[in-house]
């Protein structure tokens, strides 16, 4: 799974997470058995629950790159075709990995889950 955006350890566990308006914290969920945890069923595998900055232990940012043959690249699933999707605006290394042009200054290629590795870049969520 490669995850993207902003994530929130609650319980000892980790969620996504949106900041509303009043500064509280949405957490999202798509485990059912979350709703043992005080969670809402909101839509089909969605469970959400609101709690304060001060019910969770820490907030952060997760931004997923891909290691592929030495080189590392943004990095997406592809739900049709259950690859992952490699992007990138360098010309040179495209061509060196044989990737395709798929926009005026990127470059993408779908891969199999076993020839990368996915690696989390995580940074502090700021609520300032």
């Amino acid at each position: 799974m490669i995850r993207k955006g902003n994530y929130a350890m609650y319980n000892g566990s980790e969620y996504s997470f949106r900041l509303l308006e009043d500064k509280s914290i949405r957490l999202i969920s798509n485990k059912q058995s979350d709703l043992s945890q005080g969670f809402k069923h909101l839509d089909e595998n969605i469970y959400i629950k609101n709690v304060s900055v001060e019910e969770v232990e820490n907030l952060f940012k997760i931004n997923s790159k891909a290691k592929y043959k030495g080189e590392l690249f943004s990095a997406s699933e592809d739900g049709k075709t259950g690859k992952v999707l490699l992007d990138t605006t360098n010309t040179e290394l495209a061509k060196k990995m044989d990737f395709e042009r798929t926009d005026k200054y990127m470059y993408s290629k779908y891969v199999d889950w076993d020839e990368v590795e996915i690696i989390e870049e995580r940074k502090p969520y700021s609520l300032d």
